[in-house]
């Protein structure tokens, strides 16, 4: 009887898989050396302690149900949880804990409440934005904007006027890729198995619950 195969593992995974971004996490040096605790106002990771590196193109399986009920029987789980099963010929098998992970083909709608002036910034990528509006001075109608730019950072601009006036909250709604941050390895017998690159199989959790 044949062996586990990593070659055959890794066809199946590339074939049925999705395509991945992927953003290596480090400890931010604004950390203090005592406590751990982040700067709160450190401009480069904003308070989380984490600091991310450039993305890098990766694909990556999604595991069956299954193994999502055993990991929320585990008594970890948390709505958006996903589990990844990495093949070992993807650059992601090095991931690590609070790397970033963007599913390049899949996306979801979103809503975020900014303010103009002091918070126009997205703090996930969008793939399109679709709609901006704010509520007049009486605070009894809606006011449609203009469709921003976005920056590299997420900064939205309006070049072209049909901004929300200064200080007003406001709506932008659109579409975004899903983006998750590696929760927790999920060791295994089988990545041991002949001393072989078997797939990994990670825990990754939705990126707007870091730090919570």
């Amino acid at each position: 009887m044949p062996g586990l195969t990593p070659a055959r593992f890794n066809r199946l995974l590339r074939r049925m898989g999705q395509r991945v971004r992927w953003r290596r996490a480090a400890a931010c040096p604004c950390r203090d050396p005592h406590s751990g605790q982040a700067r709160p106002t450190c401009p480069v990771c904003e308070g989380r302690g984490v600091m991310w590196g450039q993305p890098r193109e990766a694909w990556t399986g999604l595991s069956s149900m299954k193994v999502a009920r055993e990991w929320a029987e585990f008594g970890e789980f948390t709505s958006g949880d996903v589990i990844l099963t990495i093949p070992s010929d993807s650059p992601l098998y090095g991931c690590g804990e609070h790397d970033r992970i963007v599913m390049a083909d899949s996306s979801e709608p979103f809503s975020a409440i900014l303010t103009r002036g002091e918070n126009d910034r997205l703090t996930v990528p969008a793939l399109r934005l679709e709609r901006v509006f704010w509520l007049n001075d009486a605070g009894d109608a809606v006011v449609e904007g203009a469709i921003p730019s976005v920056a590299p950072d997420g900064t939205l601009g309006w070049a072209s006027g049909g901004a929300p006036p200064e200080g007003r909250q406001y709506t932008v709604q659109g579409r975004r890729h899903q983006e998750y941050f590696v929760f927790k390895d999920l060791p295994q017998d089988r990545a041991h198995y002949g001393g072989r690159d078997l797939p990994r199989r990670v825990a990754a959790r939705r990126f707007d619950l870091f730090g919570r």
